[in-house]
């Protein structure tokens, strides 16, 4: 019995403890709030919700809710801060954070909820714009600005082909330092847009603003006047700096359009901007244009100039002096020689004056000849040695009245022979033509000792001045000698003026003698106004082409005056030229087309004063074109002729200079009558 009461005092006591050592359950939960952000505030980017949780234990983590979903974002430790990337909210959004905390015993608790605002409407990074986009033919080279956001997670290079249109990606780049971008993919001739997106680290992205590129045609060069030097044309023009320059090219053309141009030079160095062009033949006009290529095959074209082979000028010979231009003549060695007079005190006193130019109108020489108180020249010839026969007038010796000068020089000026002739009363010499025999045949007017009316007046003379005969023609009326030929028959045709011959006012005259000097006919031209014959040449078909002025038609005043005659001297038409003012018709020349050149001068045109005047016509004497040079002066023209180049010269005297004084003028054109 005492054996089974000792067994079951043992258990008794085994069970008390047992008992006693048992803990007890926890189920109390943790106590958890949040200290940021406050209630009803803004956040943005990585917000850092902070919060104290307690408990009678330990707490084990706290987890981030937002909107009553666990967002998988715990903390173990305290202090407790759970980060909440609020980038993929809308801005203006409204959230509700809280937090649950979580002990050793899986007892849970939630904070009291937090209402807060997203907005990240500042937090894209700094927007950064493209500089430059440059590019060779392999390589295009962008540069753009760099980032300053503490941030910075990467550039990337986008490229559309319109400003709105979607945006490819040509590359990430990570390092904040590299703002250069170089690529190899892209074609300038396609109009592409160019943009830097900046991205940071919370996956906010800025984009600059769009670069456009598409390539535009090189910038243009500037041709220069492009002159004419011999046998060439030297084409010049301004540099093409571009960095994708291709190459240079030359076109010519015969049309001022450039029409059918043809490529003459090509470089593709841009350093040379010169053509020499060889070869170019006398009195040519050519249109020259500079194409510039860039590497893309875009092109730019210059502006045109003319290249032009026509020699031309437009000269002034003389000093302080009065000097007058009254005949030109091209001669043998292509230049000119001009003859006229020159004073230092006006008309009342003068020298013959003789200026010789080259080619281009340069002064080779320059004569002042003097026999008497007063000398002139009014027409020049060339003789079979190079010198040069001058007509013009003197004062006697004798009987201090004028007489014919007739004198010599040779090449260079140098006078050989002068020989005066005339009598007690007044002579001029008008015109000078070689003779076929060697001699000259002379023609002006002279003042009859009878009548005191002046006459038509005809010397011939022998190679050195010596006279051979003289005859006067015209009755008792003022009669003019202006112009004499040796017509095709041996015999002489003589141009004038006369009064006596029924018309009171004067009519053009036209007297034909034989090789003797007597008349065989003479025929007048006319109105009832004044008309006067100033020059004469014999045409192709051996009839007569007159030149001078006329006020019996048209406006009443001066208009010059063109005479076509037969072999016979009959009038086959006539037509006049002119304004409303007055007009002279001074020298004619047939031209290589079978027209008529006309020199002369015209205060119906262009300025207030007289104006060179050039006219050209064509077979029946129609109007084809007429020009006129001017100044703000007196400018008349006296002779011109065609030249060897079928251009014109025209000579004369201008006093548009800076003291009033006259000068002789040289005038050359082309077959256009330009003169630049």
């Amino acid at each position: 019995m005492k054996k089974y009461s000792s067994i079951l005092l043992l258990c008794i006591c085994l069970l008390f403890w047992a008992c006693e050592e048992e803990p007890e359950t926890d189920t109390t939960p943790p106590t958890v709030s949040i200290t940021h952000p406050e209630p009803l505030s803004s956040v943005s980017e990585i917000t850092s919700v902070t919060c104290i949780a307690t408990d009678n234990d330990s707490v084990q983590t706290v987890e981030l809710w937002i909107d009553s979903m666990a967002m998988g974002i715990f903390d173990s430790i305290s202090p407790y801060e759970l980060p909440w990337n609020t980038v993929p909210y809308p801005d203006s959004s409204e959230h509700i954070i809280t937090v649950r905390a979580e002990d050793l015993n899986n007892n849970i608790s939630d904070s009291e909820p937090v209402i807060v605002t997203v907005n990240n409407s500042t937090s894209h990074p700094q927007a950064v714009n493209i500089i430059s986009i440059v590019y060779t033919l392999a390589d295009m080279t962008i540069t753009f600005e760099q980032s300053t956001d503490s941030d910075f997670f990467s550039y990337e290079l986008l490229r559309s082909g319109s400003e709105e249109g979607n945006k490819n990606s040509l590359g990430i780049f990570s390092s904040i330092n590299d703002t250069v971008i170089h690529i190899t993919n892209f074609d300038p001739l396609t109009a592409a847009w160019y943009w830097i997106r900046t991205a940071d680290i919370h996956g906010y992205t800025s984009t600059g603003s769009g670069y456009y590129i598409l390539d535009d045609p090189p910038l243009p060069v500037t041709l220069d006047p492009v002159v004419f030097l011999d046998s060439l044309f030297v084409i010049n023009w301004s540099r093409n700096t571009e960095d994708d320059f291709h190459s240079y090219s030359v076109f010519e053309s015969l049309n001022p359009t450039m029409s059918s141009a043809v490529e003459v030079f090509q470089s593709t160095d841009s350093i040379i901007t010169e053509f020499n062009h060889f070869e170019i033949e006398e009195s040519q006009y050519r249109y020259y244009q500079v194409v510039v290529k860039d590497y893309w095959g875009l092109m730019s074209a210059s502006n045109i100039e003319m290249g032009t082979s026509w020699t031309l000028f437009n000269e002034t010979y003389g000093d302080f002096s009065y000097d007058y231009g009254r005949c030109v003549l091209q001669t043998l060695d292509e230049g000119y020689i001009v003859a006229g007079n020159t004073s230092t005190v006006g008309n009342s006193f003068s020298n013959v004056l003789l200026v010789k130019t080259d080619v281009k109108g340069n002064q080779e020489w320059i004569k002042s000849i003097t026999f008497s108180a007063t000398d002139r020249s009014n027409a020049v010839t060339e003789g079979s040695d190079g010198g040069f026969i001058v007509v013009g007038n003197t004062i006697s010796e004798n009987d201090g009245s004028q007489d014919v000068l007739l004198l010599k020089t040779d090449g260079i000026g140098t006078v050989e022979w002068h020989q005066a002739y005339g009598t007690n009363q007044d002579e001029i010499g008008n015109s000078v033509y070689p003779a076929a025999d060697g001699g000259y045949i002379i023609c002006g007017q002279a003042v009859s000792a009878n009548t005191g009316f002046n006459f038509a007046y005809l010397i011939k003379v022998d190679g050195s001045g010596n006279e051979s005969w003289s005859r006067t023609f015209g009755a008792d009326a003022n009669d003019y000698g202006y112009s004499v030929i040796q017509a095709n028959d041996g015999g002489y045709a003589i141009a004038g003026m006369t009064r006596s011959s029924g018309d009171s006012d004067g009519d053009a005259w036209l007297i034909k003698t034989d090789g003797d000097g007597q008349q065989e006919w003479s025929q007048t031209y006319g109105g009832d106004g004044t008309e006067s014959a100033r020059a004469i040449q014999q045409t192709v078909d051996g009839g007569f082409i007159l030149l001078g002025h006329t006020n019996s038609f048209g406006s009443g005043n001066n208009d010059a005056f063109l005479v076509k005659t037969d072999a016979a001297g009959n009038q086959q038409w006539s037509q006049t030229y002119g304004g409303t003012a007055t007009d002279h018709g001074r020298s004619v020349d047939q031209t290589d087309d079978g027209g008529y050149i006309i020199a002369g001068y015209t205060d119906s045109f262009g300025t207030n004063g007289f104006d060179f005047w050039l006219i050209k016509t064509d077979t029946e004497g129609n109007l084809e074109w007429h020009e006129t040079y001017t100044g703000y002066g007196d400018d008349r023209g006296l002779w011109g002729q065609q030249t060897v180049d079928g251009g014109y010269v025209i000579t004369g005297y201008s006093d548009s200079n800076s003291n009033s004084v006259p000068d002789v003028v040289l005038v050359k054109t082309d077959h256009l009558g330009n003169t630049d």
